[in-house]
């Protein structure tokens, strides 16, 4: 089995919730959580007890928003999912590129001009990647009307 891809997450508010679940279900096999971190211990104690209520996984280690540089340098994630507040993203995008990692984040990327300048600069600096999801795309409920639309049960779609 090839090497499985190491996570960690900052922002563990709603949008956090489908990525770490993905991450420790559904991709367990090739994916792996190695950190939260977040402004509050409290969401990232729910985290960990969901993990392990559902997942019987261990526990993550957690580090407090202004540890965030600690956690990359602890736990050496590959890439770190941004799912923190808007306008926030570019902090978190920029230093995660910075100690060497990709990033995956929320949209919007950022919001304003500047903040996405110092992006595209960082990536230009670093060669590191980044993506922006939607991740609602692939929400359950969403997912569940694409097999019922595939399946023929709620009709055709019409263009």
């Amino acid at each position: 089995m090839s090497k499985k891809t190491r996570f960690a997450v900052v922002g563990t508010g709603g949008r956090a919730g489908m990525f770490i679940q993905a991450m420790t279900d559904t991709y367990r096999e090739t994916c792996e959580l190695t950190a939260l971190c977040d402004l509050s211990q409290t969401r990232m104690n729910w985290h960990n007890r969901q993990l392990q209520a559902q997942a019987g996984a261990a526990p993550v280690p957690t580090y407090l928003a202004h540890d965030y540089d600690r956690m990359i340098t602890d736990t050496r994630p590959d890439v770190v999912i941004v799912a923190t507040m808007d306008a926030t993203h570019h902090l978190y995008i920029n230093r995660a590129m910075a100690l060497g990692c990709d990033v995956i984040t929320e949209k919007p990327m950022t919001t304003d001009a500047e903040k996405a300048r110092s992006i595209f600069d960082t990536i230009e600096r670093t060669g590191k990647k980044l993506r922006v999801t939607f991740n609602y795309r692939y929400a359950p409920a969403f997912t569940k009307l694409r097999e019922l639309v595939m399946q023929g049960v709620v009709g055709r779609p019409l263009n």
